[in-house]
């Protein structure tokens, strides 16, 4: 069953990839700005003291955008950093996009000497990629389970971003995969059953 749930991930993520990968840089330059709009308008967000982002890869839904809004905002803003060895994440604040470095994975990341993210309330938010997500809220990363560590113990409020094309009604998942509270496409925003 384990297999056979893994397999099926597999073929999918092939999927997305390539179609992913075949959107227009003017076709994902509308969808992000789409993104960006609801997303710095949620009440989630404005309420938000720390906000954990993820530095989005060039076929990703961008966050640059909202990366530096939410800086300008004056909110705590925490990126990730990846520990290949120990195959986990952490994030740590920075003050401006220029802090990144290449890091794990080809993805710019923050400098671990900077300050370490620590959940203080359930209303600090993460910003959760996926290649997709379903209308539960569960996701299909890129297979490694970086996030599914870190959103185990964050108790704050989780939110997917993502292109609507790549909104699934149900994905197969592990007991172990962890469901976000909302996603938010370039068209709707979903609250999700499977997240709280």
């Amino acid at each position: 069953m384990q297999v056979d749930i893994q397999n099926q991930k597999n073929i999918l993520r092939k999927d997305i990839l390539k179609r992913r990968s075949q959107l227009r840089d003017k076709e994902k330059e509308v969808k992000n700005r789409k993104i960006f709009d609801i997303l710095i308008n949620l009440i989630q967000i404005k309420n938000a003291r720390k906000i954990c982002i993820y530095v989005s890869k060039p076929d990703e839904a961008d966050t640059f955008c909202a990366i530096e809004h939410l800086i300008s905002m004056d909110k705590a803003v925490y990126v990730p950093k990846s520990d290949k060895k120990n195959n986990k994440m952490s994030f740590y604040k920075i003050n401006s996009l220029k802090e990144l470095k290449i890091g794990a994975f080809s993805v710019l990341e923050p400098s671990d000497k900077n300050e370490k993210y620590i959940c203080t309330g359930n209303e600090d938010v993460c910003i959760v990629p996926a290649l997709c997500f379903d209308k539960q809220g569960y996701r299909l990363g890129y297979g490694k389970g970086y996030y599914d560590r870190f959103l185990n113990d964050f108790n704050g409020i989780k939110i997917g971003i993502c292109f609507d094309e790549f909104i699934r009604e149900v994905l197969p998942r592990f007991n172990t995969d962890i469901a976000v509270d909302m996603i938010i496409s370039d068209i709707k925003k979903i609250c999700c059953k499977g997240g709280k």
